[in-house]
């Protein structure tokens, strides 16, 4: 079809291209006006023109619109291609909020359960210092008490010993029993 369209022009501008030539040589020039040579033109231009419309141009039409098409769909894909990517964004964003919230919560757990596990050391340290003392306390009231019994034994033994050496000279084993009786009532008086 192209075929005949090329050779239909090219005879037309054949035969006309001598007669042309030639009017123009006749004439005066490209410039002047001649009413046959113009005549001739548009004749040949609205064959062209019918030939073009005929068979070109809803081939180049087909072809525009087809590339119109074409953009529109590569237009379509990318407008989805950036809804999906917005989406994605959003899925990501929303991700990483709970990721936060939940490093979040897991820190203040943490923190939390230190906070308890050093509440809970701490008072254990405080129960065995208290335990630790009470013990002491009572180890050093025990000690204090026997030591108190062996001084008073001590005195007891010191002073029947003194009072044995004074009453063999003067009293007889009553009296110096009652003496060391008083005396100890005397020296449990004074200690408490």
């Amino acid at each position: 079809m192209r075929r005949s369209l090329w050779i239909a022009l090219l005879l037309l501008l054949g035969t006309a291209a001598p007669a042309l030539a030639q009017a123009a040589e006749e004439r005066g020039g490209l410039l002047s006006l001649d009413p046959g040579l113009t005549i001739w033109t548009l004749i040949v231009f609205v064959v062209v023109l019918a030939i073009l419309s005929k068979f070109a141009f809803p081939k180049i039409l087909g072809a525009v619109e087809a590339r119109e098409a074409h953009l529109r769909e590569l237009a379509e894909a990318a407008e989805q291609d950036r809804a999906a990517a917005a989406a994605l964004l959003e899925e990501n964003r929303r991700t990483l909020e709970e990721t936060r919230a939940r490093v979040q919560e897991a820190l203040g757990e943490a923190r939390t359960s230190a906070e308890r596990m050093q509440a809970t050391a701490l008072e254990e340290a405080r129960a065995e210092r208290d335990e630790l003392l009470a013990r002491a306390r009572h180890d050093i009231d025990n000690e204090r008490e026997m030591a108190l019994a062996a001084v008073r034994r001590e005195a007891v033994d010191v002073a029947i010993a003194a009072a044995e050496k004074l009453v063999r000279r003067s009293l007889g084993s009553d009296d110096n029993r009652r003496l060391v009786r008083e005396y100890l009532g005397q020296v449990e008086a004074a200690e408490a």
